[in-house]
């Protein structure tokens, strides 16, 4: 049985502006994705019992925590709604009332009633004017909950602003609710952008832009082979993690860095280019007020990396330098880029690299057990599999994973440009160089 139980919210203020740079980000980036635009929702389970948060916790603990965090987190009561002349707004309210999905369970079925409650709630995609972008559940065992369940559309924050907001869910949880004032608000952030002082930073930003994009060049795979038909492929490499790690502490920068310098070199041969030009995700958390807000603040940085005719272990460096000065102007108004760009011709920026681990720009202080032999043992469990893909708004996208113990890559490209063995040859390609600059280094270490 589901039980909708209806909980009331008040949060400091209510208000409507346009959109922040970063919630621009994301709502092209939801746009480019429908009918798909669900797969961008996020969610989790927490499992109060298992994880020692709460025992014999009644269902007001959980209303609580909604009412709370609805109050404390103003893009949890954000709603975006199209103005023919303006544009997308956002639409802040002061108060409401949301719905609790409740659904009761056995024990022994209650961490798979979490499951599917937690699928029920993440798959549909959000009614972005007209429905709150959180969705709350609750297993209950008789008068005890024992799993909450929290799905949220992605306009309420990118992936490092839900750190933060777990944050706050499991200490409410908890019994133990921070009184600390959150981080920047995306209606301040918004605020503070469509300023003198905002525009002024926008205008640096896209003078390092317009430096760049003149270089950028106008084709990077040739004319499209018929209609766009895209493909994902992961290539999973515990040899390739290994690498990585030996050649960051080798050259003292984040694993971030060696990977996009592998990239860039593999991108630049296959495309015969002597430089390659990514955009990278920014997540824009090392700003002021930004560490901890729950808000969308991640934009697109121009990442120019020269590669010419070097092998990867002098163009690390050099992507580590192009990665920091593409953070440091990742902040712009998204509209007088489009300006920019459409001013400049039809410069391609069709190549993109997104590092999801969140601890992808932590310097690595050493890489103690990788070998020659443990590299050349472990490279046979390489892994590649494939999927289809209905749609996806770039020719090549590139992203790093969070697993554990391997270097998991996966590569969205549309096939007419970047076919599927060109597609193969590029993960692999990336494996192979990193591989062979490690064991170059503990060859020259011996």
């Amino acid at each position: 049985m589901t039980e909708r139980i209806p909980i009331g919210f008040t949060g400091a203020r209510g208000g409507e502006c346009g959109l922040s740079w970063g919630q621009i980000a994301i709502w092209r980036a939801i746009q480019r994705l429908v009918p798909d635009d669900a797969s961008l929702n996020m969610s989790w389970v927490t499992a109060l019992e298992d994880e020692g948060i709460s025992v014999d916790t009644p269902l007001s603990r959980i209303t609580g925590t909604v009412a709370y965090i609805m109050g404390r987190h103003e893009s949890l009561r954000t709603r975006v709604r199209l103005d023919e002349v303006r544009g997308p707004r956002q639409m802040v309210a002061r108060d409401g009332v949301i719905e609790l999905n409740v659904v009761d369970a056995e024990r022994a079925g209650a961490g798979a009633a979490a499951r599917q409650l937690q699928r029920a709630l993440t798959e549909p995609a959000f009614d972005y004017p007209d429905e709150w972008p959180l969705r709350v559940g609750a297993v209950r065992v008789g008068d005890v909950v024992t799993h909450a369940v929290f799905a949220i559309c992605h306009l309420v924050t990118d992936r490092g602003g839900l750190t933060a907001l777990v944050r706050d869910v499991l200490d409410s949880l908890a019994g133990q609710p921070t009184l600390d004032p959150p981080d920047r608000q995306p209606y301040d952030q918004a605020l503070h952008q469509q300023s003198d002082a905002g525009r002024r930073q926008s205008e640096k930003a896209l003078r390092y832009w317009e430096r760049h994009l003149r270089a950028v060049p106008h084709s990077r795979f040739g004319q499209p082979d018929g209609e766009p038909r895209f493909v994902s492929a992961t290539l999973s490499s515990p040899a390739g993690d290994q690498a990585v790690s030996l050649l960051a502490d080798r050259e003292q920068v984040s694993t971030s860095a060696v990977i996009l310098a592998a990239a860039a070199v593999q991108l630049a041969r296959q495309t015969g280019a002597r430089e390659a030009v990514l955009q990278v995700i920014v997540s824009n958390r090392f700003r002021p007020g930004l560490a901890d807000s729950v808000g969308p603040a991640s934009q697109d940085g121009l990442c120019v990396i020269e590669v010419g005719d070097d092998e990867l272990g002098p163009v690390i460096g050099r992507a580590m330098r192009a990665s920091m000065q593409a953070y440091l102007h990742a902040q712009y108004d998204p509209v007088a880029l489009d300006a920019l760009v459409a001013r400049l011709g039809d410069v391609d920026l069709s190549c993109s690299f997104n590092d999801r681990r969140f601890d992808a720009q932590t310097p690595v202080s050493a890489a103690a057990g990788v070998s020659a032999a443990g590299l050349r043992a472990a490279l046979p469990r390489t892994t590649l599999t494939w999927e289809p893909v209905d749609h996806y708004g770039a020719r090549y996208f590139l992203h790093v994973n969070a697993v554990s113990g391997v270097l998991d890559l996966t590569l969205f490209a549309d096939t007419s440009v970047f076919g599927a063995a060109s597609v193969e040859e590029h993960l692999r390609g990336i494996e192979t160089l990193l591989v062979a600059e490690a064991l170059g280094a503990l060859t020259v270490a011996a």
